[in-house]
């Protein structure tokens, strides 16, 4: 039992990146829903693209040797035997002294082995003056030019974005495997907590707002979540509501409930469940100390402090890519900037500190600022445009300096 031996973010860090392995297994779906999700199968190519000779411009389709010795002074004559539109397929094939007029796009008729732009031609009647020599194969796009019949087009493990359904769709696939999203259950815990739709705010009592903001950033991560409400501070139905999210999910995220106080039973709770490792609980972060991790055979629980900031700040510097390894997206350190720091900012030795911070621009340069509200303050993040680290052993970062800032996803 580790209750409250806090370790440093580093080590939680390192333990988080060793446990994003849950076996998700995979799934099919259509094409375009799986846009932003991960390849769990190389794709191959079933046909080639293109699968026949196409023209890469408006011209006339001919044989090359037809066209040797043409030039402004030397104009060759060719018979038109056809017109080929996008779309149609050729009728007629290409025998010496004959050509056809094809579209950009457009099929190469049998015989025709080059295309002469159409800059180059005058037409008269059904005959065509050539002004420019063409050699084998110039502005033909050859079968297969793209991609081969049996090549691997898209590696398992890829992330699917715009320009990858579209080559899918070129090869005609439908639908691909993917890895299935993992699954998050998250609930409030706590007596004080009450829903939006409570008509009249009780002294005491305050309106949910980390299940609101918890929920959108765990779909940003490309983790499906299903919220399970609020459950208050009592054994059984905190005992119950864990065991319902277990069941329905990979990962169970709480927030409320982590400290060692006597209205606080996640600890509690999470150490009787069977087969249970409580692995953390206490990180020397600021804000937010008292987080639990514990791994239950293939499942994951994360209990978060209440306070929205703090909820959140453990959320962002853990918990963010811990889901975005599970789903394949892209770390948050791939949409990270650096900014230079506009005043000096003080930190607390010996806690690793996660600082809301507000982006101006001074005279033409970007700089952070520090936002010196609280974690009980429920406009810390409002105000913020994103956030920094401030390392342990760091107490004062100095006006000039650049930092990576981190923005909310």
């Amino acid at each position: 039992m580790k209750f409250l031996k806090t370790i440093s973010v580093e080590e939680l860090k390192a333990l988080l990146e060793k446990y994003a392995t849950l076996n998700l297994g995979e799934e099919y779906v259509f094409i375009e829903e799986g846009f932003n999700r991960t390849l769990s199968r190389d794709i191959v190519s079933k046909i080639n693209v293109p699968h026949f000779p196409k023209a890469r411009m408006d011209g006339y389709a001919v044989k090359a040797e037809d066209t040797f010795g043409a030039d402004e002074d030397n104009l060759i004559e060719l018979h038109v035997i056809d017109t080929i539109h996008a779309g149609d397929v050729p009728q007629k094939r290409i025998h010496k002294g004959e050509c056809a007029y094809v579209a950009t796009g457009a099929a190469i008729p049998e015989g025709a082995d080059a295309v002469v732009m159409v800059e180059f031609t005058e037409k008269k009647d059904n005959k065509v003056l050539i002004s420019k020599a063409v050699t084998p194969e110039t502005y033909i796009v050859k079968i297969g030019y793209d991609l081969k019949k049996d090549d691997v087009i898209v590696k398992k493990g890829h992330l699917i974005d715009l320009s990858t359904i579209g080559v899918l769709a070129g090869c005609g696939i439908k639908e691909i495997p993917i890895y299935r999203k993992p699954k998050v259950s998250l609930m409030s815990t706590g007596d004080e907590i009450v829903p939006l739709e409570t008509p009249e705010l009780a002294i005491g009592k305050i309106y949910d707002i980390n299940s609101h903001v918890l929920k959108q950033a765990i779909k940003n991560t490309g983790a499906a979540v299903e919220y399970l409400g609020i459950v208050k501070d009592n054994y059984r139905e905190l005992e119950r509501s864990i065991n319902a999210g277990l069941e329905k999910a990979d990962i169970v995220i709480l927030s409320g409930g982590t400290s060692k106080g006597e209205g606080d039973l996640g600890p509690q709770v999470v150490e009787q469940l069977p087969d249970i490792e409580l692995l953390i609980h206490g990180v020397r972060i600021k804000p937010g100390k008292p987080l639990i991790f514990a791994k239950l055979k293939e499942k994951m629980i994360f209990i978060l402090p209440g306070y929205p900031t703090s909820s959140l700040s453990c959320f962002y510097v853990f918990i963010e890519n811990f889901l975005r390894r599970l789903s394949g997206l892209p770390l948050k350190e791939h949409f990270a900037k650096e900014y230079e720091v506009g005043e000096r900012i003080y930190s607390t030795r010996g806690r690793h500190e996660f600082k809301t911070v507000a982006i101006r621009e001074i005279k033409g340069v970007k700089k952070i600022f520090p936002i010196n509200k609280g974690s009980e303050a429920i406009t810390a993040l409002y105000y913020a445009d994103g956030y920094i680290e401030i390392e342990e052993l760091e107490n004062i970062i100095e006006k000039g300096d650049m930092r990576t800032t981190f923005s909310f996803l």
